[in-house]
């Protein structure tokens, strides 16, 4: 027998029937939601915490669920929060939302920051961009960038940075004169040292050392600053070109002396000033606005093979950070522990895990190996959440009744 496949607007009624506006505000449900919300909370009162991963130990125990309404709670506390499926395997939450034309969160992590850069404008990719895709894809080569008659090429080694030709830097400013300036090297030094720097194509600072003529502790800060400055005027190039040629890695000498730390450089250079137009785009175009205020969601996307490679990759760790920024809460709906690796993965780039546990379905050993796998990631654990008791029994629906109609009335 055949079914009708669910229209977009029958798919989004289910969706939006799982959070908590559809039920009384003084139900028992929204009550448990709201208690949730605040304990959570209070278990980050000596910080704020921006992400939250919810998960469980078994399969069927009420995390999806959880994760919309927790969320739901949140957002009407006046918080934007991004709701994020990473369950890769058994995707529920995305299956209750329609995507549309969101590539969800395996389409940014595989295809958008697989994004080919081989030449394009730098008023479509900012060159923040195109360090985290060449890192991303672990290129080798040479990034050439140019504006006007600014000219700079950005040196990279299976995707990390390695160094920084400023073609065009000007005379008073290449390191040469900074030494000749700073009474370093004399300027007959200088000009047998270019010379022989251009005839074997060896770095300025190796030959200086190699001569004798300079003292690596002495070359040390001059160098740091020769690459900042370089690494600073490629960062302002806002329209220019820009292209990527591919190099062996044969093409790249490790030098005996090589006192900038590139990638620590970089990320003292960007700061406040790091700017991602054309991943910006992408990944404002896969979160999916819900009929709530203030809620967002970003769904599953398709399959992947190997699920656990793409969330311990540096492609999520990025994604996280940036999503970080962007919301003031991520409530991420992650696989169940113990059937695969994928929560552990993630959890120790949140700020807090909460681990769902269905009453009456899964045995001790079973939540304290989950609870153990946690730990042992070296994540934050706020608490178990025992979901779906069942109230009547022992007394105990009688005892919450009488509590819980005397603080709101009888009224449901």
């Amino acid at each position: 027998m055949k079914t009708k496949k669910k229209s977009r607007s029958q798919t989004t009624e289910s969706f939006q029937d799982m959070f908590l506006g559809h039920y009384p505000t003084q139900s028992r449900f929204a009550e448990s939601y709201r208690t949730l919300r605040t304990n959570v909370n209070f278990s980050f009162m000596e910080k704020d915490f921006r992400t939250l991963l919810i998960t469980s130990s078994g399969e069927k125990e009420g995390k999806t669920t959880t994760v919309a309404n927790i969320s739901y709670t949140m957002a009407q506390a006046g918080k934007t929060v991004l709701m994020v499926d990473a369950d890769l395997r058994k995707p529920s939450l995305s299956r209750m939302a329609s995507s549309g034309d969101s590539r969800g969160l395996t389409g940014l992590l595989s295809d958008t920051f697989g994004t080919a850069v081989d030449s394009g404008s730098l008023t479509e990719f900012g060159v923040s961009d195109l360090f985290r895709l060449l890192s991303f894809q672990k290129k080798t080569g040479v990034l050439h960038l140019s504006e006007g008659e600014e000219q700079i090429g950005l040196y990279f080694l299976d995707g990390e940075l390695v160094d920084v030709n400023w073609l065009t830097r000007p005379e008073g400013r290449r390191l040469a004169t900074l030494l000749i300036k700073s009474n370093v090297i004399t300027k007959g030094q200088a000009e047998e040292t270019l010379i022989r720097k251009k005839n074997t194509g060896q770095k300025l600072g190796f030959i200086l050392i190699n001569t004798g003529l300079v003292k690596e502790d002495d070359l040390a800060g001059f160098i740091t600053i020769h690459m900042i400055e370089g690494l600073r005027t490629a960062m302002q190039l806002k329209s220019g070109k820009f292209s990527f040629e591919k190099l062996p890695e044969s093409h790249f000498e490790r030098p005996s002396f090589d006192p900038a730390d590139l990638p620590r450089l970089y990320r003292q250079v960007i700061i406040g000033e790091e700017e991602f137009p054309y991943l910006q785009k992408k990944i404002n175009k896969a979160i999916i606005k819900t009929d709530t205020e203030d809620l967002f969601l970003l769904p599953s996307g398709p399959r992947p093979p190997k699920p656990a490679e793409l969330l311990d990759s540096n492609r999520m760790s990025f994604l996280l950070s940036y999503l970080n920024r962007r919301f003031d809460r991520m409530i991420i709906d992650s696989s169940p522990i113990l059937p695969a690796s994928d929560a552990v993965l993630i959890a120790p780039r949140t700020d807090g895990v909460v681990l769902m546990v269905k009453a009456g379905q899964v045995n001790r050993e079973l939540i304290k190996k989950a609870v153990d796998q946690v730990r042992l990631a070296q994540a934050n654990l706020v608490g178990v959440v025992l979901n779906q008791v069942d109230v009547k029994r022992e007394g105990y629906y009688k005892y919450y009744h009488k509590y819980y109609s005397q603080y709101y009335g009888e009224e449901d």
